[in-house]
């Protein structure tokens, strides 16, 4: 796993000075998942704090380590989660509300606010 290309139920891609995260259709997100991602972040970042925009849509399931390793402390200005039903709002605010992720996160309903919020200076909340 040296570059970061292990084989998880997700991708991690940077856009421009934004991390992407996004799962595969039918996604069971599971801790060694969270911890491959998290590595390949850290190498595309190459030292930056940069933000990251997780897009939901995909996921069915995410264990419970590995929304602790999300939560922790890794290389992140802030965070966006994108969802587009109730379910992944009730998941997200979950997610947020039970593990207080280290890096300011926000859950939205469109892509474009997302990022606009993920623009702004990140020492605002």
């Amino acid at each position: 796993m040296e570059d970061g290309l292990e084989e998880t139920s997700g991708i991690i891609e940077l856009s421009g000075q934004v991390l992407c995260m996004r799962w595969n259709p039918g996604a069971v997100v599971r801790e060694r998942d969270a911890k491959a991602l998290m590595h390949r972040a850290t190498v595309l970042s190459a030292g930056r704090t940069l933000p990251l925009l997780v897009e939901m849509t995909g996921m069915t399931w995410i264990d419970r380590r590995a929304q602790e390793a999300f939560a922790s402390s890794w290389p992140l200005a802030r965070a966006a989660i994108v969802g587009t039903s109730p379910v992944d709002e009730a998941i997200a605010g979950f997610y947020m509300a039970r593990h207080h992720p280290a890096h300011p996160t926000r859950f939205f309903t469109s892509k474009d606010e997302a990022l606009a919020w993920l623009s702004e200076d990140p020492a605002l909340p």
